[in-house]
């Protein structure tokens, strides 16, 4: 095979890329512009005023703003840059967006496991919201004291944040990181990857996911008690696994649209149907 191919095959890869990853790092931009807000406007409603006064904040907000744009941007880039190098080599796979960047491959979506997706999304903000109202409320006070209500903020937040970020870190980079080391521990003579060792990144990184929400919690509740702690690991967990089974299924792509529609059906749907 002529070398100069190859080598501008291998150019094309890395151009490839690096546009996938800046396109998720605007993603990252966009996040800090709205979960800033969304942090101030929660921690406003369950935080006496001692505790947190919006009004007595050590920068501006809008060099808050500022400065979480630009943190998130960097660490979704560097995330998303190891992420898809790391899912290349575990055959974890990004459909769309390779299609998006790369003249040459058609771009291929799914429209039965989009629908898979947004139905999964749908049935995690309903239980999200369900299982606070039917039960975690009546366990913890602060939850029955402050109902949750539409929040713009907490959409867009959710969306962008929730959706592409957090999907970029635990399950790009995180989940396919767990493969690529179960792989070169325990099978790297194999051709195929087994499947117990994505099931097993999938729970883990769901159990990471989870865990990622305790220092939250914590602040919000001001303790991490045991039904805080089961309320996290369950929720958060449940719709990990999810996250990740779709991802490792179908691609990266179907992962964000699934967490995105969780908290877009959240917001519109169902905490206006409950509260």
């Amino acid at each position: 095979m002529d070398s100069s191919f190859t080598d501008r095959k291998a150019v094309n890869k890395v151009k490839a890329n690096l546009y996938i990853a800046l396109i998720l790092a605007v993603f990252g931009v966009l996040a800090g512009v709205f979960i800033v807000p969304y942090q101030m406007e929660t921690m406003s409603t369950y935080l006496s005023p001692e505790v947190f006064d919006p009004k007595d904040l050590p920068l501006p907000m809008a060099a808050l703003i500022g400065i979480a744009s630009i943190q998130l941007g960097v660490a979704t880039f560097v995330a998303s840059i190891l992420g898809i190098i790391l899912a290349r080599k575990v055959n974890l796979k990004l459909p769309i967006l390779d299609g998006l960047v790369n003249k040459n491959q058609k771009m291929t979506v799914s429209g039965k496991w989009l629908a898979y997706a947004v139905l999964l999304g749908v049935l995690g903000g309903f239980t999200i919201v369900a299982a606070d109202y039917f039960y975690f409320q009546h366990q913890i006070p602060l939850i029955a004291e402050n109902p949750p209500a539409f929040s713009l903020n907490g959409l867009l937040a959710g969306v962008f944040y929730g959706g592409v970020i957090e999907e970029v870190l635990i399950r790009l980079f995180l989940m396919s990181f767990i493969v690529w080391v179960l792989y070169k521990l325990f099978a790297r003579a194999k051709t195929t990857i087994p499947h117990a060792f994505y099931w097993i990144a999938i729970v883990l990184a769901a159990i990471v996911f989870a865990v990622g929400h305790f220092p939250t919690t914590q602040v919000v509740f001001g303790e991490l008690s045991s039904i805080l702690i089961i309320r996290s690991l369950l929720l958060n967990g449940l719709f990990g696994v999810v996250f990740g089974y779709l991802y490792w299924r179908k691609g990266i792509e179907y992962a964000i649209f699934s967490h995105m529609t969780a908290h877009i059906s959240m917001q519109l749907l169902f905490i206006p149907i409950f509260y």
